[in-house]
């Protein structure tokens, strides 16, 4: 079966796929006082507006932002480490469920 990108079910083991809200939340967490600028810099550097979603858009701004800095990189790892490993318990999760 597939996983969709909209699979947050409680069967994910409480992991919750990352969102774009969530990675600006991450810049501006890590960047602290530089961080609107910072990221206004990583849209402009993706070539997006901040209003997009789903996971194309994600992992394109993923893409940007390992490329912008060493701590944006740094956030970018962390930000991919959660959604590799939210595909993959998902997955584990609908495999290994009773269908009784």
């Amino acid at each position: 079966m597939s996983i969709t990108s909209g699979d947050t079910a409680p069967g994910s083991y409480g992991l919750q796929r990352p969102t774009m809200a969530d990675a600006r939340e991450a810049m501006l967490r890590v960047h602290g006082h530089t961080g609107r600028s910072t990221w206004e810099r990583l849209l402009q550097a993706a070539g997006m507006s901040g209003e997009e979603s789903g996971d194309d858009a994600l992992h394109r701004l993923l893409t940007a932002m390992a490329g912008l800095d060493p701590v944006s990189r740094l956030c970018a790892q962390a930000l991919n480490i959660r959604l590799s490993s939210h595909t993959h318990l998902s997955a584990a999760h609908t495999m290994t469920r009773s269908t009784a």
